[in-house]
């Protein structure tokens, strides 16, 4: 099922997301409730877009092949994306992807840690127990290092996730027993009641932190509105606000570390 909402003033352009907390806020439905939210709402308030859409996460990609400039937010820049697709600045930042597990489970042998608890390989530990199973969104990047690892693992310990909204069923699958482990973000899982009963890991190599991007198909009335956003994007950087939205949903040290990445590098763009 897909939902839609207008507004008065049209942009000639489509914003297509899966999460139900995202569409709400750019819908003009509710307040932003995380950082990407309160980014979204920032930009696309002032440049008007009038058409929104609410679909399943492996629809959006059909959606996006048809032919009409359509965008997506909370996306990851991969090598196999750029091939098709195009990418707004920095909307926000991912840091230490983690691996969660119940407490009430049996912890990740020794075997399997570094000296500072990452997990070593994770297809090698996830493998040595028929009841480990990771689980996963359908059609989802977890960007280029970690999707390299999870196309090595094998189907039997892999749980894939399809439908609507992912992150609140799979933290509700999780906390059910129904799947070993999930890989995602302490920002995500730090809300929500469930994470007092978790223990998590991080995987060793895994990048510092990931951008979070607007992806839009490669074509000419997407990449004159990408321009639109970028320019507000720039204009949020470059007043501090970007940084000042962010300092309510981080840790002081990732609120940090982002401050440096915005004084380093976005604003020499």
């Amino acid at each position: 099922m897909i939902t839609l909402c207008w507004s008065s003033v049209s942009l000639a352009i489509v914003i297509v997301t899966d999460s139900k907390n995202m569409f709400d806020v750019i819908a003009h439905n509710k307040p932003p409730q995380s950082f990407p939210e309160e980014v979204y709402n920032r930009v696309l308030t002032q440049l008007s877009v009038d058409k929104f859409l609410f679909a399943p996460h492996e629809r959006i990609s059909t959606l996006m092949s048809e032919g009409e400039p359509i965008c997506t937010p909370f996306r990851l820049k991969t090598e196999e994306r750029e091939k098709v697709y195009v990418f707004s600045r920095p909307t926000d930042f991912f840091f230490n992807r983690r691996l969660y597990q119940q407490k009430s489970s049996e912890p990740i042998s020794q075997k399997f840690l570094d000296s500072n608890g990452n997990v070593i390989d994770l297809v090698e530990m996830l493998v040595s127990s028929t009841e480990y199973t990771l689980l996963t969104g359908a059609n989802h990047s977890y960007g280029d290092f970690l999707d390299d690892i999870i196309a090595q693992i094998p189907p039997n310990n892999l749980y894939v996730r399809h439908g609507i909204d992912p992150y609140s069923s799979m933290i509700e699958m999780l906390s059910k027993g129904r799947v070993a482990f999930y890989l995602t973000y302490p920002s995500i899982m730090r809300s929500n009641p469930e994470v007092e009963n978790l223990r998590s890991y991080g995987i060793a190599g895994t990048p510092r932190y990931e951008e979070g991007h607007l992806m839009c198909n490669d074509l000419e009335g997407s990449r004159a509105f990408l321009r639109a956003f970028d320019d507000v994007l720039m204009s949020l950087y470059q007043s501090g606000e970007f940084v000042n939205l962010a300092q309510k949903y981080m840790s002081e040290d990732e609120w940090v570390q982002l401050k440096r990445i915005v004084d380093s590098t976005l604003l020499e763009d």
